[in-house]
């Protein structure tokens, strides 16, 4: 979603540049200056956009720097988040385990009670 982000942070800018261009274009071609004046402030604006546009790959290079350290960031916590989850998992495996045993010693215990009981009642009978 970031990786989108960016990319609609620097369409908007290039739409945004390329709005400012073409409406200072027309403003000059409407406005009532002689053609000197008019030339002069269009070779003003052209260098400014030309340092303007210069500046944009290093702004574009900051943003994919700072997603990069973002991305590497959430990676490095996903591992995190993986390695709690697998020793959770065995934990949760070990205490399974110790149940697993701890009913069946339990029933054992009820069979040979039942077994007990059984011999008891048949030696009674007997009697």
């Amino acid at each position: 979603m970031n990786r989108d982000n960016n990319c609609n942070s620097t369409v908007a800018v290039l739409s945004f540049l390329t709005g400012a261009v073409v409406g200072a274009g027309i403003a000059l071609l409407v406005a009532p200056r002689t053609g000197e004046e008019t030339r002069e402030i269009l070779k003003e604006y052209g260098q400014d956009l030309r340092e303007k546009g210069a500046k944009i790959p290093t702004a574009i290079k900051s943003s994919a720097e700072q997603a990069i350290d973002r991305g590497k960031d959430m990676i490095e916590q996903g591992r995190q988040l993986i390695s709690r989850g697998t020793e959770m998992v065995s934990h949760g495996k070990d205490y399974l385990d110790e149940k697993k045993q701890t009913l069946s010693a339990a029933i054992e215990a009820g069979k040979e009670a039942m077994k007990q009981e059984k011999e008891k009642l048949a030696a009674s009978y007997e009697e």
